[in-house]
């Protein structure tokens, strides 16, 4: 068996380094507690065939252009509940998913709670753990931050799904993802 060995086209290794060059140390991802937008959103396209990826970081930019564009703009300090007819609930509903609640969204539901700038609810809050995962209804572990409230998975009334309440619709018809239809 036979191996070619290519030789490096002139100046080709310093391109390679200058390439890497341009490497983020930090990498963007969502949940990242980088910025203050409430609702986070980074954006990624990636090629390996251009070898090239872009990151945008949404929530930033969009920021700036509501601030161009007020009149455009509604930021309601409440939850539109689809589920209860598009009713709005201003009070944060206490965690209840099935994993840890992320620090990024424990830190923001603290700030509207404590009515404090998120700045320094990071602040007061550093090295603690947000609430922990609930399972059915139970609470899986306490870790002793802060009081929270347990909430079964499941009420009466409509699908209120901890997916529900976090904003993401049933599947298609309506019927939650745990429900069969039978023929």
């Amino acid at each position: 068996m036979t191996t070619t060995q290519h030789t490096p086209l002139p100046g080709q290794d310093i391109l390679a380094l200058l390439d890497t060059a341009g490497i983020p140390e930090e990498n963007w991802t969502h949940w990242d507690d980088l910025c203050d937008c409430t609702f986070q959103r980074i954006g990624m396209w990636t090629n390996p065939y251009v070898g090239r990826t872009l990151k945008v970081r949404l929530c930033c930019i969009w920021a700036k252009l509501y601030a161009m564009f007020p009149e455009y703009v509604q930021e309601v300090p409440a939850f539109m509940d689809y589920n209860k007819g598009d009713a709005y609930s201003a009070a944060p509903v206490a965690w209840d998913g099935d994993t840890d609640m992320p620090v990024y969204l424990w830190h923001r539901q603290l700030a509207v709670q404590m009515r404090l700038p998120l700045e320094t609810v990071r602040k007061l809050f550093a090295g603690r753990s947000p609430p922990k995962a609930v399972l059915g209804g139970k609470k899986v572990g306490h870790n002793g931050n802060a009081p929270y409230q347990v909430l079964p998975t499941l009420r009466a009334g409509g699908d209120q799904s901890a997916a529900s309440r976090r904003g993401e619709r049933p599947p298609e018809g309506g019927a939650s993802q745990g429900a069969r239809r039978t023929a």
